[in-house]
């Protein structure tokens, strides 16, 4: 199982502005092992079943249809020390019948993490470097390196009342900033103009019936560096609901990216995917908390 995984992440996009497909490590759990070396992870697959601009290659061609996707967390001393990749691919539903699930655009994203206990929550601190490329032709390709630092909170380790409430589920989610330190094409607006500085995001999630059912909301919004480099320059927002019975979820969203300091192409989607998370050692209970962001282009 765990070399299925690595397979199907070398083997295994993001449209081209400036949209958050990090995967958080360890599927944003505030829990922290100090196991030592581990492997973990999850591969996602679905369509766009609605989709009039969102686009599938970096340079803002095509449409996207399918999406392939994978996520892993190498463990070399447990969560405190972790090598976390994601992988995208997109496919363009303009090809036509026989072209329409083949990829158009590949993304790759490694880094290195850390995450550790801060009370009820966790911070997880970390860089990563991403590269986004058509793979059916040549064009336009975005790259950047970036910190970040993550605060993942679960509010039923806080309220003990909670979990009864929302019978054994849970309010959880997570708080982002992020610094692009070193980004010579990764555009600051869905109209591939500007480039990105920082990256605000949070998360929300309602988990009802032992994490059976949730309802989440996610928002991400970019700086130019440009043009304003505090002031954010778009936003992505995506609400979603998700059904999950482990090791399967069922994930039924929505993403509307827009800029804010000007007019401009506003990307919008609706999709539904089925992710199947892996673990090395025993079962994959856990819910992917980073469901709309590894699930969001």
């Amino acid at each position: 199982m765990a070399g299925l995984l690595v397979a199907s992440a070398i083997l295994l996009p993001a449209t081209a502005s400036a949209l958050d497909k990090q995967g958080s490590a360890h599927e944003g759990k505030p829990d922290v092992s100090e196991r030592g070396f581990d492997l973990s992870g999850s591969l996602l697959i679905g369509p766009a079943f609605y989709n009039p601009t969102y686009a599938a290659r970096p340079d803002n061609t095509g449409l996207a249809l399918m999406r392939y996707a994978g996520h892993a967390d190498v463990d070399l001393i447990g969560n405190y020390l972790s090598l976390p990749l994601d992988v995208n691919l997109f496919s363009d539903r303009t090809e036509g019948a026989s072209r329409a699930l083949l990829p158009t655009e590949l993304d790759v994203i490694a880094g290195v993490t850390s995450t550790f206990a801060l009370g009820p929550a966790a911070i997880e601190l970390g860089t990563r470097f991403e590269h986004d490329m058509p793979v059916d032709r040549g064009g336009f390709t975005q790259t950047y390196g970036d910190f970040r630092a993550r605060c993942l909170y679960s509010l039923r380790r806080s309220f003990d009342r909670l979990a009864e409430i929302l019978h054994d589920g849970d309010v959880s989610g997570f708080l982002t900033f992020g610094w692009f330190f070193a980004n010579p094409t990764y555009a600051a607006r869905p109209d591939n103009t500007g480039i990105a500085l920082f990256r605000y995001a949070a998360r929300t999630e309602i988990s009802a019936y032992a994490d059976v059912l949730s309802i989440g909301l996610e928002a991400t919004l970019f700086t130019d560096r440009h043009a304003n480099p505090v002031s954010p320059s778009e936003v992505d927002l995506t609400p979603e609901i998700i059904l999950h019975r482990p090791p399967f979820e069922l994930h039924v969203a929505y993403e509307t990216d827009r800029p804010l300091d000007r007019s401009g192409l506003i990307q919008r989607f609706a999709y539904v995917v089925v992710v199947w998370n892996l673990a090395l050692h025993g079962p994959a209970n856990q819910a992917l908390e980073t469901r709309g962001e590894i699930l969001s282009p």
